[in-house]
């Protein structure tokens, strides 16, 4: 597989956005039920974890005065410094469910059973040290940058800094749970093959991210169901660019242990 991802990056690989769209929304089409199920579990657990967070550390008694005084702060040292540390861990925690969300359409694709389990298997996988690592690295820049933005009060271009870096990273996960690359690795080939087809991918992209807002259209809730579509939309330009080996040890996940 090494030596086939390192053709693609010589060599380059061809995208159609048609057959990413007709592929991605296939794949979506099989799996967004159970990832709306698994998007609603995490949304309970992130505010479980960070209510319980936030009554140790300020409490409840006054939840304006809190609030008020937080926003107040981000933009002191002190502020800043703690954003980076939650955001990086926090982005390096939940790496594990985004591959689960990827590899859930890989599951479909294959027309293997797909469980709520799926999304949280990569806790405990080979892959795990690598996923976590390479995206406490990428939460750690993101938020380092983000940070440089508001001192210099030009924080209304984070979005265009974190948009940027999604698009570099794009193969990050997809090399490491199938193409068997470490973080490092994962990382700098992921940059090389976005530079083969930087617009294809990025249109792909934004048509994912306007696929997946449509579900604001329904009562707003409908965006847990969409917003899984990106995944799916992620995994076929791997697909498409990458492909797989006729058997890899990740197509036997329901078998044996990841």
């Amino acid at each position: 597989m090494n030596n086939k991802i390192d053709l693609k990056i010589q060599n380059g690989y061809t995208l159609e956005t048609g057959s990413l769209i007709d592929e991605s929304i296939a794949t979506f089409k099989k799996t967004f039920l159970i990832s709306g199920v698994a998007m609603i579990l995490l949304i309970l657990l992130f505010a479980i974890i960070y209510g319980t967070l936030f009554a140790v550390f300020y409490g409840f008694s006054d939840f304006t005065s809190t609030m008020t005084q937080l926003q107040t702060s981000q933009s002191s040292t002190t502020g800043l410094l703690t954003t980076v540390i939650v955001t990086t861990l926090t982005s390096g925690f939940f790496a594990p469910v985004t591959a689960g969300f990827i590899h859930a359409n890989h599951l479909a694709k294959n027309n293997q059973e797909i469980g709520i389990n799926v999304f949280f298997d990569f806790y405990k996988s080979k892959f795990f040290k690598d996923i976590f690592i390479s995206f406490l690295i990428l939460g750690l820049t993101t938020s380092i940058l983000n940070a440089a933005l508001v001192l210099i009060n030009l924080e209304f271009l984070s979005y265009i800094v974190q948009s940027i870096i999604g698009l570099l990273t794009v193969f990050t996960l997809p090399l490491i749970i199938y193409g068997n690359q470490n973080f490092e690795n994962a990382i700098i080939k992921s940059v090389q093959l976005f530079f083969k087809q930087p617009i294809l991918i990025f249109v792909a992209l934004l048509l994912a991210v306007i696929g997946m807002l449509l579900g604001i259209f329904a009562l707003c809730i409908g965006i847990i169901f969409t917003f899984p579509y990106y995944y799916s939309m992620v995994y076929a330009i791997y697909n498409q660019a990458i492909g797989f080996e006729e058997k890899s040890v990740i197509d036997e996940i329901g078998q044996e242990e990841i």
